[in-house]
Parts: structure tokens; sequence; C-alpha cells
């Protein structure tokens, strides 16, 4: 039997932190962004990438209300091609982190990262570009599929993600089960891109 004694609450902040020294990760710390102009840079950074003629879309104001505060979240972009998604994570984004926050973010096509599967989930800070297009790589017996596993990550460690993809959620959900969603959910912020295809030429 275990006697509690009422009057003594549990400090959870101490508690947390005798884990920590413990390496035992209770409370993660998540990667906070804070870029007040952000409408600003994104619109240098698009001018730059795509032309002084591009057209601000709607999206593009959730992704500048994303850096202006991510309250700890990463980022996930999802929608129709053409509309910029790519130009956004794969260029934009590894400027902006780089320049203002002084974090190198590590990136890989995702055709591309099951086959190096060690090598991705040691990154702590990842752009994946087109999720749900690789397929399970299979060596010596053993699948490897890094996108459940490092949103896992994510949530348990504190990993930080910035991903693209085409899929719908129900692809989503029928590709990685609906517990990869539930945390996807739970670590990033979902922007969608929807409209017409937007390259031309």
């Amino acid at each position: 039997m275990v006697n509690t004694n009422s009057n003594d609450m549990i400090d959870f902040s101490a508690s947390v932190r005798n884990f920590a020294e413990r390496k035992i990760c209770l409370q993660p710390q998540r990667l906070q962004i804070h870029l007040p102009n952000a409408k600003e840079v994104m619109n240098a950074g698009l001018q730059h990438f795509l032309g002084g003629d591009y057209k601000w879309q709607p999206e593009y104001d959730k992704v500048a209300d994303w850096l202006t505060d991510n309250k700890g979240l990463g980022l996930f972009c999802m929608g129709n091609c053409g509309r910029g998604k790519t130009t956004i994570c794969l260029q934009i984004l590894p400027c902006i982190m780089q320049h203002y926050l002084h974090k190198i973010m590590a990136m890989c096509l995702a055709r591309e990262m099951n086959r190096h599967y060690t090598e991705v989930m040691q990154n702590r800070l990842l752009i994946i570009d087109d999720v749900g297009r690789e397929e399970p790589y299979q060596e010596y017996g053993n699948r490897f599929n890094v996108f459940p596993d490092f949103v896992d990550d994510c949530e348990r460690r504190g990993k930080f993600l910035i991903a693209n993809t085409n899929c719908t959620k129900e692809q989503l959900a029928e590709k990685y089960g609906e517990r990869t969603l539930s945390r996807l959910k739970a670590t990033t912020r979902l922007v969608v891109f929807a409209g017409e295809d937007l390259r031309h030429g």
C-alpha cells in the first residue's frame, strides 16, 4: 500500500528535469519560430525563385502565419500540383531557417528516403519532398518505411518536419494508417494548396 499526503503536490517541472537528466524525454523541446515580417520575407523569396511577375496565393498567407508563430509545430503542405509547395518547402524555407534561426535543414526526396533509412532517421530537422511517392524498401528480409517512424520521432523526441505532398488525406491514411496521420496532425500545421496548376509556358 502506498501512502500519499494530499498536501504533498508533485512538481511536474522538476520531475521532467529529473527524467531528462537520465536521458528520458518526457517533454521534448520543440523548435519555435517567430518571424514578425514573415509575409515580407516570403514575398522576397517567391520573387527570387519564381520571378517578379508571380502572383501571391491565399495559401501563402497561411505559411506566413505559421512562420510568424509556429507554436512548436512543423509544416505539412498538401494539395494540387503547381501551386508553389516545392518552391516554398525546398527553396524558400531552408534559406529562412538558415538565415533567421541558424538551423540547417536536411532535405530528401520521398522516393529515395527508405533506401537511406538510417541516415534519414539521424536528422532532427528534415524536409521531405513529395510524401506518398515512396515504396517500402526491403533489404535482407527487412522492410524500411521512414515516414511513419520519423513522424513518431516528431511526437516522442521533438524532431521537426517540413513536408509536402500531392496526396489527399484519404490517400495518406490508406498508405500510412490512421496512427501516423493522427501524429502528423499533432506535430505539424497543415496548409492546403487548392486551385489550378500555376505552371504555364
